[in-house]
């Protein structure tokens, strides 16, 4: 570039700003990139060996007029090092890509995933959606995907469960929004007396907590059935019920109601415990109340105080949040219901 020509762009005013620009953009494609190679089955193949441009050819292209398309979407993974060109062999660059590849990080992945294909729709729509009142659904959500990455917080909700369920004795488990049944399986390897009934309301979600727990080794002492807890007539059977990560599926309004209506399948004594995300945590936590407090039948993240409050209107005692997460703001919220019926305490009181 010629002197000439950087003296007028300086003159313009736009030199800093099209340098914040350029270093905005590169995070952005190696995000995506990541993501798209992720999904192509590339950031697995390239993690056993390197390969040739003709060897990833013959798999990607249906069409050899298409070469050039993938060869510039293979060179976009070069530029944003995720990807190593040595002669006409390409191989995964860094460390990131090779542990993305792992099996043991597909939580991580998922996360990846879900904030290329969803959170990047809700900060881009969100404005243009509320001028016309037009909300998200639960369709635009990949719920799969989103069972897929809460383990990410798993031993968190680990530790929270512990303080639930005892690790001997018979103790019946109710876990509103099942999700992969990860913490089923968890609270059941913890106790061997224990049973569990998961409600779940997406199919497809549904089957696949179940076939998980089929492949544990566990679907004789828990199942996952599809519904909404709210239309489920309570039964006062169960000694636990567990909310994780699902709250926010319910609007603010209406979470007195629900959390009622759950008191009601408790036994007396029974014991709540919910685990969630609440407002002030990271982007991703922000991303997730875009889209909780955007999307039909939904309502933003809940305040760890505003929760326990709601909680005690609802009739359970002892409610007290407890944060799990160092440095963000992901809490457990415990609460039991009280060990004599409201007729009995009058009748004490008498």
């Amino acid at each position: 570039m010629r002197v000439k020509t950087l003296l007028e762009v300086i003159r313009m005013g736009q030199l800093r700003t099209l340098l914040g620009v350029m270093r905005l953009a590169p995070p952005f494609y190696r995000l995506t990139w990541l993501v798209a190679a992720f999904r192509a089955g590339i950031l697995r193949r390239l993690a056993e060996r390197s390969a040739t441009f003709r060897e990833l050819a013959a798999d990607m292209v249906r069409d050899g007029a298409d070469h050039d398309w993938l060869r510039t979407w293979l060179e976009m993974g070069v530029r944003v090092r995720a990807l190593r060109l040595e002669g006409d062999r390409y191989s995964l660059r860094g460390s990131l890509p090779r542990a993305l590849a792992r099996p043991k990080n597909d939580a991580i992945m998922a996360i990846l995933e879900e904030v290329a294909t969803l959170h990047h729709r809700l900060v881009l729509e969100s404005p243009e959606r509320m001028s016309r009142g037009a909300r998200f659904s639960l369709a635009d959500q990949d719920g799969v995907l989103i069972a897929r990455s809460s383990p990410t917080v798993r031993p968190f909700v680990h530790e929270a469960i512990d303080h639930v369920v005892p690790r001997r004795g018979a103790v019946r488990l109710l876990e509103v929004g099942a999700g992969s049944a990860t913490y089923i399986r968890y609270a059941a390897e913890r106790n061997p007396d224990l049973t569990a009934l998961g409600l779940e309301l997406q199919p497809a979600v549904a089957e696949y907590a179940n076939a998980n727990l089929r492949a544990w080794g566990i679907a004789g002492r828990a199942e996952v059935d599809k519904g909404d807890v709210r239309d489920r007539a309570p039964e006062p059977v169960f000694d636990v019920m567990t909310f994780h990560n699902n709250i926010y599926y319910f609007p603010v309004d209406e979470r007195i109601a629900l959390l009622r209506h759950a008191r009601a399948f408790l036994k007396p004594g029974g014991r709540v415990l919910l685990t969630t995300a609440c407002s002030g945590g990271s982007p991703v936590g922000v991303g997730l109340d875009i889209w909780s407090a955007g999307t039909e039948r939904c309502g933003r993240l809940p305040a760890p105080d505003e929760l326990v409050a709601q909680m005690r209107e609802a009739g359970f005692e002892a409610a007290h949040a407890r944060s799990l997460v160092p440095g963000d703001s992901y809490y457990a919220f415990f609460g039991c219901k009280p060990a004599r019926t409201e007729s009995e305490h009058a009748r004490h009181a008498t």
